[in-house]
Order: C-alpha cells, then structure tokens, then sequence
C-alpha cells in the first residue's frame, strides 16, 4: 500500500492485481487517478482500494471501461472514509463483468467544478457516469455528505445511458445533499434481466428532485426502479422528462418519500407505459 502520503502526480502500473491507498491526499489536477480496466490482468482478481484519502483541488479518481463488458475473474473498488474538496469520482463506458464497486462514507465539498470524461461541465457534481454499462456487477453509493458552493449542481450525474443487465445493482442510500439541484440526475436509464436501481433513505436539504430523468426510462424483465423512503424540501420526488417503460414482470416503486409540500411524481410529457404483468407501488 501508497500510505499517508501527499502526491500531486503520479502513474499507474495497469498490470498490477492490487492498488491500495490509505490516508494519502491527492492535490491538484495533475494528481488524476485514471484506471484502465480493461488492459487490466483480468482473468486475475482485480482489487483497488482508498481508505481515508483526501482528494481536493482538483484531484479526481476515474475508471474506465470498454466498448463491451468484459469478462472477468472479478473487479473489487472500495473507496471509503474519504474527504474531497472540489474533487470528483467517475466512471465511464462498459465496466468488466462481476464488478463490485462501493463508495462509502464520502465528505464533499463542492466550490467549484472538475473537467473530467471528456465533458464541458460537472457542474459540481460528487459521482459522474459516463455511458456507464453494469453487467452482472453492483455499484453501491452510500453515507455520502455533500456541500455544494454554488447552487444548480447534480450530486450523481449520469451522461449518456445507464445500462444496467445481468442482475446488475446501482444503489444509492443515505446520502445527505445540500446545494444540488438534484440528488440523482439520469439522462437514460435502462434496467434489465432482473437488475435494480434504487435511491433510499437520502436526504436532501433542498432542491428540485430526487430523481431527474430526461431522455426516458426503460425497466424490463424482472428489473425494478426504487425511490423509497427519500426526504427533502424539494418540488417532486421523481421528474420524468421523457417516456417511460416497464414492461415483463417489472416494477417501479415511490413509497414513502417525504416531499413537504412537493408532489410526488411529475411527468413532464405525461407517457408512462406498463406492459403485462408490470406494477407502480
């Protein structure tokens, strides 16, 4: 392990099984993190791991995926008890099959924005996804703290599509947002053959929803879309933009959320199709 160290640049073995940081701080924009998986060893167990790191100034953490999901002999990524200070953590493309990701216990400041993927703008946001494919994978999101200095930001950014297949998992719990305009922005979401994505428990000291989708939603084959038991001074609990889907044995699910004076579901294009056997809770 890299342990309580302080690095402004540095390179990465992509043939190496185990990268493990503790207590090491990250500063500036040339300490960007940049993991490659697919060049990766991955017919071997691949771990990665930050255990209390500061990321601040600029500093960010990204992974890459491919075109397809790979197989693999499994991907582990654990960041946790972790400080950043306009900072951000990505992940883009299709990431390798049997992938389990959890970021945990995160305190976030946010004053001002990070460039990473590709894209023009973050806009503060905590987690960006990038065409992001989970294949027989989790990806969980919890105890997040996060302060925005500017308002308008998302807290979780999704571009492109989310594609979740595979008995795949994107959970993101108890997770406390201030200064965002929404907790988890979805440009295309897609969720099949039994996967999940949820928001729980998460609190949001303001703003406009908890979940914003734009480009539509398709929930499919045994899969199921949580936002359940969320709480906040916000406008709607879900804000769907475009089309929605749920079809073969599907479900969506909205209990239990605590708006105020908000509405529950909003529907800007008033399109929601159920096909057989598909349920709303």
């Amino acid at each position: 392990c890299v342990v309580n160290q302080t690095l402004t640049n540095l390179t990465l073995n992509m043939w190496k099984t185990h990268h493990c940081y503790v207590d090491v701080t990250f500063s500036g924009l040339g300490a960007v993190l940049t993991f490659f998986l697919d060049i990766m060893p991955l017919h071997l167990p691949i771990s990665i791991t930050f255990t209390g790191c500061t990321f601040r100034g600029g500093a960010a953490l990204q992974f890459f995926g491919s075109a397809e999901a790979a197989n693999s002999a499994g991907v582990l990524i654990r960041v946790g008890q972790t400080v950043m200070r306009s900072s951000v953590f990505a992940f883009a493309l299709a990431l390798p099959q049997h992938s389990d990701i959890a970021v945990t216990e995160v305190d976030a400041v946010q004053s001002s924005e990070a460039h990473l993927l590709d894209t023009v703008n973050n806009l503060c946001s905590v987690l960006l996804l990038h065409d992001v494919v989970l294949s027989a994978s989790s990806l969980l999101v919890s105890n997040v703290k996060a302060h925005a200095l500017r308002y308008g930001g998302f807290g979780l950014y999704s571009l492109g599509t989310l594609t979740l297949v595979g008995g795949s998992s994107l959970y993101a719990r108890y997770c406390s947002l201030d200064g965002y305009e929404h907790l988890f922005y979805v440009n295309t979401l897609s969720a099949s053959d039994r996967s999940v994505f949820a928001l729980l428990n998460n609190t949001m000291a303001s703003g406009k929803s908890f979940l914003y989708q734009h480009h539509g939603v398709s929930v499919s084959d045994h899969s199921v879309l949580r936002v359940v038991g969320n709480r906040g001074v916000v406008a709607c609990a879900i804000y769907a933009y475009d089309f929605w889907s749920v079809q073969r044995s599907s479900w969506l699910d909205w209990r239990d959320n605590d708006v105020g004076m908000g509405a529950m579901l909003y529907f800007f294009h008033l399109m929601l199709a159920l096909g057989l056997t598909a349920a709303v809770c």
